[in-house]
């Protein structure tokens, strides 16, 4: 019988993360080193190193590369070995010796990583969290003038309108994942410490960066020519950081979402589902709440991500390595969240009727427009008055001024309407990195 997964990634939460298991798995990684291994093979053969041949196509076992490992103690020297095996087994002895020619591991493991990285961002973690922007600003759009207290400091402050408030976080997500699209992760080729002296060798009158560049250009990857063993971590750092970003905005939604709740403003509904095991009559937000602590600990694998990686002993240690495959786990969190915050917009109900009764109990928030247009009128000690007269309970909106103020939203309901014009508008953008690369 075999043993119960250790992580909820795998057990709880694993329907809700399985379209990230192509990509981050033990057996996707040799998968994506066995292809990373073929390929740069058929660069061999262009390049003039490898003799001109077909390369065959080849089912990589993940058992046999897992037993060859347990016997020789390092992964990718026991791909090699399979892959030539297989050529063998194939009918191609000829190309048997060429299997990682010149490379060391990490050539094939960043590679590897790097497509890995931005397929899955790519077809699942992108489109996950455009779906919640898009969401967003419909209702941002649908609630455009559902007028409500905005709070400041946990106070009343003065009205808003909850689409104006949704729309906030609407474009903000738009923004990041606009910008996480235009970040391709980096590739290098260059050998054992990044000197190239392997190519030197096997043709060394080759232009080996600019051959070598073209090849991990036809990966899809950015191209990085100065390296030691390890390619260097400031890509990684940016695309992880924006990751962290959309999961503080995903933070800072969920806790927001939870707040209307609390004060009634919105309720999520879970028909035939329970809240409470002993009290019946509960609706708890609990998927907002799991939200949170799936971006805190997305968010505490994801620091680690961006600034450890960078870190090597002289030209190569193996530290990143464990690093390196917690990826999945950060993205699966994230992934959690997201659709967790989805599936609670989906299931939002608004009661304006409450919002609207919370506000007008609060007539002080028109105190701001009070002072304001007596100073325009040429009082000086307007804002003074209004402050005094609320301290002594005496405030109340002189009849002139009751039409100019009206609800006193300003732009918040165009400002909602606008947001998802702009958030598609953000979300069609295509454009170049905004880093420059070494």
């Amino acid at each position: 019988m075999k043993d119960s997964p250790l992580s909820p990634i795998d057990d709880r939460y694993y329907e809700e993360v399985r379209e990230l298991s192509p990509f981050f798995s033990e057996k996707s990684l040799v998968e994506e080193r066995a292809r990373v291994e073929l390929e740069y093979l058929s660069f061999l053969m262009e390049a003039g190193v490898a003799p001109r041949s077909s390369v065959p196509s080849i089912d990589v076992s993940y058992e046999a590369v897992k037993s060859l490992e347990a016997d020789l103690g390092h992964d990718v020297k026991a791909l090699e070995a399979h892959l030539s095996e297989r050529l063998r087994a194939s009918g191609r002895e000829e190309l048997a010796a060429f299997v990682h020619l010149g490379l060391t591991s990490e050539d094939v493991n960043n590679l590897a990583y790097a497509r890995l990285l931005s397929k899955a961002l790519k077809s699942v973690m992108v489109p996950a969290y455009e779906r919640l922007a898009v969401g967003l600003s419909e209702i941002a759009r649908s609630e455009a003038k559902t007028a409500m207290l905005a709070r400041t400091h946990g106070r009343p402050a003065i009205p808003t309108t909850l689409g104006k408030e949704l729309a906030n976080f609407a474009l903000r997500l738009a923004e990041r994942v606009a910008y996480l699209k235009c970040l391709k992760p980096w590739g290098k080729v260059s050998g054992a410490v990044g000197t190239y002296a392997s190519f030197k060798l096997l043709r060394p009158s080759g232009k080996w960066p600019e051959l070598l560049k073209g090849f991990v250009e036809s990966m899809g990857l950015e191209f990085v020519k100065y390296t030691t063993q390890v390619i260097p971590n400031e890509r990684y750092s940016d695309i992880f950081h924006c990751l962290m970003n959309i999961n503080t905005i995903m933070l800072g939604l969920a806790r927001d979402l939870w707040g209307y709740q609390a004060l009634d403003g919105v309720h999520f509904e879970r028909k035939g589902r329970v809240s409470s095991s002993t009290m019946p009559q509960k609706e708890n937000p609990v998927d907002l709440e799991n939200a949170e602590g799936q971006v805190e600990i997305s968010n505490s694998i994801m620091t680690l991500l961006a600034y450890r990686l960078g870190v090597t002993r002289w030209q190569r240690d193996l530290s990143d390595s464990p690093i390196k495959r917690t990826m999945g786990q950060a993205l699966a969190h994230s992934l959690i969240a997201c659709k967790r915050i989805t599936s609670s917009l989906a299931s939002m109900s608004v009661d304006r009727k409450r919002m609207a009764e919370d506000l007008s109990r609060h007539g002080e928030v028109l105190a701001e427009a009070v002072q304001l247009l007596l100073r325009m009128d040429g009082n000086a000690k307007g804002y003074e008055e209004v402050r005094e007269a609320i301290e002594n309970g005496t405030f109340s909106i002189p009849e002139k001024y009751v039409a100019r103020i009206g609800e006193y939203l300003g732009l918040a309901t165009d400002l909602a309407r606008d947001c998802e014009r702009e958030v598609a508008l953000l979300l069609a953008r295509r454009g170049k990195t905004r880093r420059s690369k070494p």
